[in-house]
């Protein structure tokens, strides 16, 4: 298997993918996985916190670019 880098952005105040269950059930799935945590966001993070959404996929980007 190669190895994907992967980001998973969730909301601390999720109440349909928890966070225990995104730990327990999809990050395991990626080995190479990261998971930023956004404070006080649910569901909807996209649309509850666009720019820290935005900022999230931002930096993973550049920290893929300065390992490149």
């Amino acid at each position: 298997a190669l190895p994907i880098s992967t980001l998973v952005v969730a909301g601390d105040k999720d109440k349909v993918d928890t966070l225990e269950r995104l730990r327990k059930e999809l990050m395991p799935l990626f080995p190479h996985a990261r998971l930023k945590v956004l404070e006080g966001v649910g569901h909807l993070s996209p649309l509850e916190a666009p720019d820290e959404v935005s900022a999230a996929i931002s930096d993973f980007i550049d920290q893929l670019r300065a390992k490149a």
